[in-house]
């Protein structure tokens, strides 16, 4: 699969599982406009909003490496023990950095 095709792949993930995850955590925080007549809690609730939100991040991952997402742990893999720890710690730091100015933001 080429790299472009890829990137287009993980695009269209992001786009559309990650709309479907802002519908439900859209809910969730306005239970008023919720338009069903029972509304999922529990291990349920949790599928119903983890599955969008973790198809959504294999596509950002598919996306910002060009790599399907089975082949990026193997370039994992392949990375050198200061290169992985150096990658690791980026990954945290911004990662936290998204979570919590969204939070911050939100509230």
């Amino acid at each position: 699969m080429s790299n472009s095709t890829v990137r287009l792949r993980g695009l269209a993930l992001t786009l559309v599982f990650g709309a479907i995850f802002s519908v439900i955590a859209f809910w969730i925080a306005n239970p008023s406009s919720y338009p069903f007549d029972y509304y999922p809690a529990g291990p349920g609730g949790a599928l119903l909003i983890g599955a969008p939100g973790g198809a959504a991040i294999v596509g950002l991952i598919e996306l910002l490496s060009g790599k399907p997402f089975y082949e990026v742990e193997e370039a994992w893999a392949n990375l050198g023990g200061l290169q992985r720890a150096v990658g690791s710690i980026v990954i945290v730091v911004v990662g936290g950095a998204v979570a919590f100015t969204a939070i911050a933001v939100l509230v």
